[in-house]
């Protein structure tokens, strides 16, 4: 008999936070969607604020990181996040026309499916540059384990490659710090095809 969902306002017990962390950091995704259909939000934060994307950036799990990022991280090839990133007078003028356009759709979907829209809106709020306690995000630990692909994917989708940690190091200082070359040459590979997406929006 499977689990029953959890309400999604209820705090989830400190040792299902572990057990998603651990299925995280150990590459387990079937463990992970099992306690994801039981009710655990994928992305709970343990004691010390770390995150199941923290450990599987952390860890090199690139599977376990597209996963996490397909159920709800705000994603960077999203239009409106796009243009958002450009700013300026025109990124308005083209979300207020989108905005315009898709108006009734929107109110229709929101009668429709109310449940699913809401339930979708509270996964985008998942935030793949969380930090933890000692204000790393799950970027900063890809970079500074060397993990070149989940670094390239989490600045695809988004992450954020100048926050600094409370040892003020952005996650290119980190990789510099290790002598992952690698690394910043996946950094700046990711970031330069963010600025094209970007430029071709605008």
């Amino acid at each position: 008999m499977g689990a029953e969902a959890k309400p999604a306002d209820e705090i989830p017990m400190e040792e299902e936070v572990d057990s998603l962390l651990e299925a995280a950091r150990y590459d387990d995704l079937d463990d992970l969607k099992g306690l994801e259909s039981g009710g655990i939000s994928l992305d709970a934060k343990d004691s010390q604020g770390r995150t199941a994307l923290h450990m599987a950036a952390a860890n090199g799990h690139h599977g376990i990181v597209e996963y996490l990022i397909s159920k709800g991280v705000v994603r960077r090839c999203s239009p409106v996040f796009t243009v958002l990133q450009g700013g300026g007078a025109d990124s308005v003028e083209f979300i207020c026309n989108m905005a315009l356009d898709a108006m009734y759709m929107f109110i229709v979907v929101l009668v429709v499916l109310s449940d699913h829209v809401l339930r979708v809106f509270r996964d985008l709020g998942k935030d793949l540059n969380a930090l933890n306690e000692e204000k790393n995000s799950p970027l900063h630990w890809a970079c500074l384990n060397g993990h070149v692909q989940v670094v390239k994917t989490l600045i695809l989708a988004g992450a954020n490659v100048s926050v600094l940690n409370s040892h003020e190091r952005t996650p290119i200082d980190e990789a510099l710090s290790r002598g992952k070359m690698d690394v910043i040459d996946a950094i700046n590979e990711a970031v330069a095809q963010v600025e094209l997406t970007q430029a071709r929006v605008s």
